[in-house]
């Protein structure tokens, strides 16, 4: 273990659990909840988005955000629009005109506070922590996926291994018999 590189990733960490934590206070002072937010922002920004997409972009669980579409939906703040022809389960989701309008409530107090934050740091803060946060996550999204292979890898081999145990083992025992 190098303490130097956990102290720093450690901080890292904990920084952004703290910003997640005081935007979660935050959603709670507003009466909602942060998914919600996280939801209507991103169809704010992008304009129609699929639950797949959320739950990799918000790292939700797909039952929590299939739980958000449903309260969205049950509002009348989104409606579902398949996307493939062939597999009806998969649809964008949309913002309608009381959407619309409700994200533009929903989210002023945040884009106000955005607004007052980049004034106190700076734009060029901000671009540069951004950049500096995704390099840092494709890093580690890639170590992960090398993890993953890797261990894919070594129960594939453990099985091979394994077989090959068990069909010496046969061989063994049928010419014992013999």
């Amino acid at each position: 273990m190098n303490i130097t590189i956990e102290t720093c990733l450690g901080s890292i960490s904990a920084g952004i659990s703290r910003i997640n934590g005081l935007y979660s206070m935050y959603a709670q002072k507003q009466g909602i909840s942060y998914g919600i937010i996280d939801i209507v922002y991103l169809l704010r920004l992008h304009g129609a988005v699929t639950q797949k997409q959320i739950a990799e972009t918000c790292k939700m669980p797909k039952q929590t955000v299939n739980s958000f579409i449903k309260q969205l939906k049950s509002e009348n703040y989104i409606f579902l629009v398949p996307t493939n022809t062939e597999d009806k389960r998969e649809k964008e989701i949309r913002l309608t005109s009381t959407g619309e309008r409700y994200s533009l409530k929903l989210l002023k107090p945040f884009f106000e506070l955005h607004e007052q934050v980049a004034g106190r740091v700076g734009m060029e803060v901000l671009r540069q922590l951004s950049n500096t946060l995704n390099t840092l996550g494709d890093a580690l999204e890639r170590e992960l996926e090398i993890e993953k292979a890797s261990i894919k890898w070594e129960e594939k081999m453990k099985t091979k291994k394994e077989l090959v145990k068990k069909t010496t083992r046969q061989v063994m025992h049928s010419k014992a018999v013999k």
